[in-house]
């Protein structure tokens, strides 16, 4: 013990000679009298604890402020071993602490931390072991999730205390604390709970600076998808801090939560302008860890905005000027430039970044949340590359991160990006099943971001109605003080003027009266229109969301639509194909020409799917343009069909596909028979389709060929094609009728049927096509 008091008073005088000329002359004298009183009281060492916390907290890691801190810690400890005093010692031991930690001799401080824990302990010190726990919790960062427990145990041990001691300031700021390393873990609902608790405490002892509780209300908030309610208390935490003048990391800190806040709303606009505001801050105070992660969240929502450029701009100043330093950081770099350049169609600029992605992942545990940013980037650069398969494994990966730590909207984005990869692949059942969870989740995201606005209102109204009834009742009591001073005022007076100032006294109550009486009216107006304009809004706002989910719904459905009658067109495609190969094999004429005619019919169903892939409107087929492309095919057809003169009669309608198909199969098999039979030299097709009354279509194909015998029409020996344009007429709910003088006329009656709806359209196509083939 001797020898350790020998060494305490050697390094005291040693360094105290370095430290002096850094102090005011006052505290100079002052510390110094206090190293060398032989026996300081109380009193003195609570001085030279606060001193020695002091020069630690300076901003910066100068040595003369440790130099100054390890004097005071040693006159503490030499003291406390001297009087063997436990208490005095744990506060020696939490300057060394302090000293060790901001020097990054994480190892030793928190040996030291820990001795101050049980000397505090020993001497029954409740608040000091309260600081203790806090200060053995923050050795164990946000990122180190294995020990994340720990310290939250620790920080649950210093609330207990601080509340045993009645000491309600520090309760209130370990409860925050608290929070913020339980978001770490993370349990959004039990660290709204305790910030809430926070709230209330710091409110009960008058402490109205609540930034710091505001701005990780909206973080948590955020986190279960209750954008409104994080919205308020984000804007609540800047309005807050910027009231007390402060321009420091906390303020960066809010503009950076809100610019996420706007970020999970989809106003990146909005995002942007918080992010470099945020920025702009950081940068000022030389915080190079933020003005990275800020660069990033910036990164991102110009990625949204579609503005690669600006994305690659802000991320190359970041590794110009103030490059990532460790591995994490690093990565998320790499991430943030794959999907800058993605953005920018620069799939090959990305592939170096993704290999160093892949081998990054490929090192961490599965249940690491950080690996949900590097799976994103690799599953958005393999669907942008095509390679599907391994976009679906990816997806699988994100999904089981959002699941185990409830990410609701970036579980409905990687749905989206999983079921368009099923699509792509050609999987249908799985790319079904993918886009109803993705609009099952999308939904579930609307109502709990709908629940929250409502339940937000709720408590602003409750609140107001408070806040109110807090005013009335405060103006009674100044209203009351008032009156009370008039009388104590009259009493004085002389008694002639005693009724005078009664009767003035009365005249003024009623004014007042009147007065608030018209106040309360023009309150509750105000109250009124506030509400029917909240609930305007909210109605407005609801809407808008329902009709872009609407929006996307349908070109999600129009895309299918189209992929059908793509597939279909394909299809027919390959049958025609498989039949021309199969004729090249035959020599019957009656078989060629059965598989001649066959292809035809094909062609003419092909071209409507055909059509209806390459135009815009999916329910619809321009029948003028279709019934010239038809001519043309069927006249490349055969080798006699350029002696015919086709002279066509279309009105400008468009039919829908359920009658356009039997259509353009009588017209092949009108055609295709006039073409083979009518002419033995130079003949004249007419076809026409016109009005011929309300909501009523008259198809007329004729020509001036030789004919054919009527009984051929009516005989029980009819024709394949006869039976077909029967068959087909029937199908329009049509009559047709066939005359064969000075060439044959045909004529199909029919009632122009209005358009269907997307869905119905596409499948009335696939029951026409395909139940005609059959």
């Amino acid at each position: 013990m001797n020898r350790l008091l020998l060494l305490i008073c050697l390094v005291t005088i040693g360094v105290l000679q370095c430290v002096a000329q850094d102090k005011t002359p006052l505290q100079d004298k002052q510390l110094s009298v206090l190293l060398m009183k032989e026996k300081p009281d109380e009193k003195d060492i609570k001085q030279l604890f606060t001193w020695g916390e002091q020069y630690i907290n300076r901003p910066g890691i100068l040595p003369k402020d440790l130099d100054s801190s390890i004097l005071c810690a040693n006159k503490i400890l030499n003291a406390g071993i001297k009087q063997q005093n436990d208490g005095w010692q744990g506060q020696a031991c939490m300057i060394y602490s302090k000293i060790f930690r901001e020097k990054g001799e994480q190892t030793r401080g928190n040996e030291y931390a820990r001795k101050a824990q049980k000397l505090f302990q020993r001497a029954g010190q409740d608040e000091y072991q309260g600081d203790a726990y806090v200060e053995l919790s923050r050795y164990i960062s946000y990122e180190d999730a294995e020990n994340l427990p720990e310290a939250i145990h620790d920080q649950e041990m210093a609330v207990k205390l601080y509340e045993k001691t009645g000491n309600h300031k520090k309760q209130a700021e370990t409860l925050t604390l608290l929070a913020d390393y339980v978001i770490g873990i993370p349990d959004m609902y039990r660290a709204i709970d305790l910030l809430h608790q926070a709230e209330v405490v710091y409110k009960k002892i008058g402490y109205t600076h609540l930034g710091a509780v505001y701005d990780l209300l909206g973080l948590a908030y955020r986190s279960t998808g209750e954008l409104s309610t994080a919205l308020d208390y984000q804007l609540r935490a800047i309005k807050d801090i910027e009231a007390v003048g402060d321009t420091t990391q906390s303020l960066s800190t809010a503009y950076n939560g809100l610019g996420m806040m706007y970020y999970e709303m989809e106003t990146f606009e909005q995002s942007v302008d918080a992010y470099n505001k945020a920025f702009t801050i950081a940068e000022k105070l030389k915080d190079t860890a933020s003005m990275q992660y800020i660069t990033g969240n910036l990164a991102n929502s110009y990625i949204r905005l579609k503005n690669g450029v600006a994305a690659l701009r802000v991320l190359k100043r970041e590794e110009r000027f103030f490059p990532p330093a460790g591995a994490r950081p690093k990565i998320l770099l790499e991430v943030a430039m794959v999907h800058a350049y993605l953005a920018e169609d620069k799939a090959d600029a990305a592939r170096p970044y993704i290999a160093r992605i892949v081998e990054t992942e490929k090192t961490m545990d599965r249940n690491d949340i950080g690996r949900f940013h590097l799976l994103t980037a690799t599953a958005t650069f393999y669907y942008v590359s095509k390679q599907y398969e391994k976009t679906i494994r990816e997806c699988e990966e994100v999904g089981y991160i959002t699941k185990k730590y409830n990410m609701l909207g970036p579980e409905v984005r990687n749905y989206r990006l999983w079921y368009k990869a099923d699509s792509a692949r050609g999987d249908l059942a799985a790319a079904i099943r993918h886009f109803q969870l993705y609009k099952f989740y999308s939904d579930s995201l609307f109502s709990v971001r709908k629940t929250s606005q409502l339940n937000q209102l709720q408590v602003k109204f409750d609140t107001e109605k408070k806040d109110q009834a807090l005013q009335l009742k405060q103006k009674s009591i100044e209203l009351l003080t008032r009156d009370s001073q008039l009388q104590k005022a009259e009493l004085r007076r002389a008694r002639f003027t005693r009724n005078v100032i009664i009767l003035g006294a009365v005249m003024l109550i009623i004014v007042l009266l009147l007065g608030y009486n018209r106040y309360q009216l023009r309150l509750r107006s105000n109250r009124q229109l506030k509400v029917q304009q909240d609930e305007i809004n909210q109605q407005n706002l609801s809407l808008q969301a329902l009709i872009s989910s609407q929006h996307k719904l349908l070109e999600e459905k129009e895309w299918l639509v189209k992929e059908i009658h793509h597939r279909v067109k394909n299809n027919l495609q390959i049958v025609m194909s498989l039949l021309n190969t199969q004729a090249a094999f035959l020599d019957d004429k009656d078989a060629l020409n059965a598989i001649r005619e066959s292809r035809f019919r094909m062609q003419a169903i092909s071209l409507i799917h055909h059509k209806l892939y390459q135009s815009e409107n999916m329910a619809l087929i321009d029948i003028n343009v279709y019934i010239h492309e038809l001519i043309h095919f069927l006249q490349d057809g055969f080798t006699g069909a350029s002696r015919i003169r086709f002279d066509m009669q279309i009105a400008p309608v468009k039919l829908d596909v359920s009658q356009a198909v039997p259509i353009g199969l009588i017209l092949n098999e009108a055609i295709t028979n006039a073409i083979k039979y009518a002419f033995t030299d130079n003949g004249t097709i007419l076809i026409s389709l016109k009005f011929t009354g309300l909501n009523q279509l008259t198809l007329v194909i004729a020509d001036n060929g030789k004919g054919f015998a009527m009984n051929a029409v009516t005989g029980v020996g009819k024709s394949m094609g006869l039976m077909l344009m029967h068959t087909l007429s029937e199908q329009l709910d049509g009559a047709l009728d066939i005359q064969s003088e000075n060439g044959v006329v045909i004529t199909v009656n029919f009632r122009y049927q209005e358009p269907e709806s997307t869905e119905e359209t596409a499948e009335s196509t696939l029951t026409s096509s395909y139940g005609i083939m059959s």
